[in-house]
This record gives structure tokens, sequence and C-alpha cells, in this order.
């Protein structure tokens, strides 16, 4: 059992938007779909303890920076570590905490709006991300901005900036390129593998089977984690591929539509258009006679 329950922590930050003006931006046209309305950073939080059976109206967002902690839902402890954010849904009842012994620092958000659904894995159970070191910095000024901005005042541009700094910050950690830092799941890996591969077989007409056999995978395994990482399964994502290298020869060389077909494995050049039409809307002629840039 804790010793006690501790509500303020030296060199802390904390900042609450009043109901009203949660109110007000809630339909206000530019932060409806995204708002904060709690913000702060706990720095070595021992015996930070939280117990909300009911929930919380807002989604929670804890990023730890240091030290560790844990999370409890439905009864199933998760233990945080440092590098780690953690969201929990709205009104999911919840238990979470410092490590008693190595105190976590926390930065903390909460955050609701129209569009919050779609930022969150699974609306029953919490998320959980891996935080590349090379973001950490990037994502305090992130941070810091959000909180300047709500602690100077209630200015509706001030609360705007806030909103939109969180859009940022979420995009940030949950949607950046699956290349842009070293720290990679297994899956990535298999996806990044997958993608290498078949550009360096564009002009190919590869199967499942040959992508299956290239990642020692099941074809239900392989389909299943480039529709959960990309959204397409694995010849869906070839297909695109080879329409946008020849997206990229309509726009930059004055090779025939006949020699793009070809150069990414397609002698029949009607079947080409064909597929072109379907994925871009548009024959590569016509493509190719609209101004760019």
């Amino acid at each position: 059992m804790k010793p006690y329950i501790a509500y303020t922590f030296k060199n802390q930050k904390l900042f609450v938007l009043p109901e009203e003006i949660i109110d007000y931006i809630s339909t206000h046209p530019l932060t409806k779909n995204l708002f904060v309305t709690d913000i702060g950073f706990f720095p070595y939080a021992q015996y930070h303890y939280i117990d909300r059976k009911e929930g919380c109206k807002q989604n929670i967002l804890i990023y730890c920076t240091k030290g560790e902690g844990y999370v409890i839902i439905d009864q199933k402890k998760t233990r945080i570590r440092s590098n780690t954010m953690l969201i929990i849904p709205k009104n999911t009842p919840h238990i979470y905490g410092s490590n008693d012994e190595n105190p976590w620092d926390i930065y903390w958000i909460h955050f609701s709006g129209e569009s919050d659904d779609h930022l969150i894995q699974n609306n029953s159970t919490i998320t959980l991300i891996d935080v590349p070191l090379l973001t950490m910095p990037f994502l305090k000024v992130l941070f810091d901005d959000m909180f300047d901005a709500l602690s100077t005042g209630p200015d509706i541009s001030n609360i705007i900036y806030a909103c939109y700094s969180l859009s940022y910050f979420l995009a940030k950690v949950l949607f950046m390129p699956n290349n842009k830092y070293e720290a990679r799941d297994k899956k990535t890996k298999y996806v990044e593998n997958s993608i290498d591969f078949m550009k360096n077989n564009i002009d190919k007409r590869l199967t499942l089977n040959d992508l299956t056999i290239y990642n020692n995978l099941s074809k239900t395994q392989l389909i299943d984690i480039f529709k959960e990482k990309t959204g397409y399964s694995p010849i869906d994502y070839f297909l695109r591929l080879k329409i946008q290298k020849a997206c990229f020869n309509l726009d930059f060389t004055e090779m025939t539509i006949s020699e793009i077909a070809e150069k990414i494995g397609y002698s029949d050049q009607y079947y080409f258009s064909r597929l072109f039409k379907k994925i871009m809307g548009m024959a590569p002629s016509d493509y190719r006679r609209v101004k760019k840039g």
C-alpha cells in the first residue's frame, strides 16, 4: 500500500482549462476535432498514484522520460519504462502510478475531440508506444510550446496554437514514417524489407509467394502485417509503388507510355493504362498533361 498520495512535485507544471473554455473549443471549427483540456509535467514523481474507477472524460497521454511506473487496466498491470508513451482511452477505468524506488518523470496531457477515436489504436485498452530517444528533445519543445501557450492566458489564438501543436505532437509519435528513426519493431522491419525488395524488383511481376519466401513468413502473416502497418495488402502496395514510379517517368522523362509500362513490368500498354487509371483516377496521358507544382 502507498505510504501517501503526493499531488505536488518539485518543479512540476500543471494547467487545467476552465470548463467554459473547454465548452467553447469543443465546438470551435479550428479546435473541435482535437483539443487539450489538461496538461502537466511531474518530475521525480515519487508516490504518484491515481485511481479512477469510472475512468476520465478525456483521453490521457502519459510520456515517461525517466524512471518507471505502471498502469492497471482490467486488473492487468503493465510496466511503463523510460521512453514509453501511454494513451488511456476516455471512460476507461484505470489505476496508474510511479515506481517507489525509481520514480518516473512524466509529461501528461488530457485531450478530447471529434476525431480522437482515430488516434486510439483500441478504444477498450491502452496504447503503448516506444518513443525513440532522438525524438525526446523535439517532443519536449512541443510540450513546452503547448504549456506556455495555454498558461499565457485565455486567448483563443493561444489555444488554437496549443491544439495544433498537440496534433503535431501525436503525429510525431503515432505516424512518423517507418524509416525516420532507428527504433523499429519486428513487424516494421518485415514491411521495410519487403518494400526494399519491391523497389529493387519494380520491373518484375512479383507474386505474394515471392514476398513470403523472401520474408520467411506465411501468406496470412505477411498480409496481416502489411495491412496493420500500411493499410494495404502486399501486392496492392507493390502495384502502387509501380504506379508511383510510372508517375515519376511521366513527369520527368519523355518516354512513351508503352516504354514506361515496360519499365515497371507490363508489356501490355492497355493493361497498364487500366491499372494506372484505377489507382490515379485518370489515364496516363491525361496525368501527363496536368500541370504540377
